[in-house]
């Protein structure tokens, strides 16, 4: 889609180009004050008040999440609701090494800039803080709270390394994240002197052990894309003590949410197994809420690809990725609703995710550069759907089609 065919697209990059200042400070305020999951108070307020500065009337505590917001803006007339997805926790001791400070600007630019166009546009626009990214399934408690229950379409970003993706031709069957969720498995046994009376006790080590043991063994028969990891968390306190209590924490993962139902019951059995062996009693507790796989959307897709060129966003590759081993609660919103989120570049060299290397890497200059223009392309995207019902269409043709 070239300019000429979106009267509102000058509008909206100058008016992100206006707020490039403001947004960069934004990134690296909420940069330097990282906060975990359900912790965000200052980086969810740092967002909120720079929203009511361009005058809207921002909700906290969206969905029940205290560390959720809210604003909107209603166009000229009836038409779909898309929202953008802002999101702004960080990893322990690591600060953002998922640059969700960049994934909070680009989103808040691109509210900025589509609503600049939206008096002469039917549809209404979202942008939703959405808290809890890092396994604290914050959208997940948003979808419940009914969050996301007038919304249509969802549209969000993430930094991606070295390589700015847009794949443009999307298998019917593909993913583009493993479904995840997380388990603590805790034993309890009873406490014995290790070296005079061992017989009198029931070793909780032990049975974690095992459960170490068997979960290997039940490799071999999972699916290729499915990935079990785990820490132990507690096992004993001196060598001379039977330990009574002992627990690990694993998270598994699948390309499929289905079968990864499946997986979750066969480690359940190998669990009580573990402790069938050595007689402790278990406790099994949900520690990670299901997050469910990233459905794609090549409509949606292929209208970010179009809007890139204008918006100076250098697409490195077009490829198709299978989606690789990470996981993120924005699949949850993707299986509820046409969604996409747009993955651009951070660095000049490969950066691996979740490392200081990227905590460094997501406050640069080509970061923010490729942040305000990633704000541009989810802006016009917005605009697009706002003011193309077939391209709606077929973002929701395509999204039931995938099931």
């Amino acid at each position: 889609m070239t300019t000429n065919q979106q009267p509102y697209a000058d509008l909206i990059k100058a008016a992100i180009d206006e707020a490039r200042d403001e947004l960069v400070a934004v990134s690296k305020d909420i940069h330097a004050h990282p906060e975990l999951n359900y912790q965000e108070t200052y980086s969810s307020a740092a967002l909120a008040t720079a929203l009511e500065r361009h005058g809207f009337s921002v909700e906290r505590g969206t969905g029940g999440v205290e560390t959720a917001f809210r604003a909107e803006a209603q166009g000229n007339g009836d038409g779909p609701t898309v929202a953008f997805l802002a999101e702004y926790d960080a990893l322990p001791d690591i600060g953002h090494g998922c640059g969700h400070n960049l994934i909070a600007i680009s989103n808040l630019g691109a509210m900025l800039g589509a609503v600049s166009a939206l008096r002469d546009l039917p549809g209404k626009l979202v942008i939703l803080g959405t808290p809890a990214e890092e396994g604290g399934g914050g959208k997940v408690r948003m979808i419940e709270g009914g969050a996301f229950s007038d919304v249509d379409i969802s549209l969000s970003s993430h930094p991606s390394s070295n390589i700015t993706v847009i794949p443009t031709n999307i298998a019917m069957d593909e993913s583009w994240s493993l479904a995840m969720v997380g388990y603590r498995y805790a034993y309890h046994g009873k406490a014995s002197h290790a070296a005079t009376v061992p017989h009198e006790g029931i070793n909780a080590l032990n049975s974690v052990i095992h459960l170490f043991t068997g979960i290997d063994a039940l490799r071999q028969h999972l699916k290729e894309d499915v990935r079990i990891h785990g820490v132990i968390t507690d096992g004993g306190k001196a060598p001379n003590v039977v330990p009574d209590f002992a627990a690990a924490n694993f998270m598994l993962r699948s390309r499929d949410s289905a079968y990864l139902l499946e997986v979750v019951e066969k480690v359940k059995r190998v669990a009580e197994g573990a402790a069938l062996l050595t007689g402790a009693s278990l406790e099994i507790e949900e520690v990670y809420p299901l997050y469910e796989n990233v459905k794609p959307n090549e409509a949606l897709a292929r209208t970010a690809y179009n809007n890139c060129p204008q918006s100076g966003l250098e697409v490195h590759e077009t490829r198709t990725n299978r989606g690789g081993g990470a996981s993120t609660d924005f699949g949850n919103v993707s299986q509820r609703m046409p969604s996409y989120y747009l993955r651009f570049a951070v660095s000049e060299e490969p950066v691996p995710g979740h490392s200081i290397r990227m905590t460094e890497a997501s406050i640069t200059d080509l970061a923010h550069e490729n942040a305000i223009a990633t704000a541009k392309v989810l802006a016009l995207t917005a605009c697009d759907l706002l003011t193309n019902p077939d391209l709606v269409t077929q973002a929701r043709n395509e999204f039931a089609a995938r099931g």
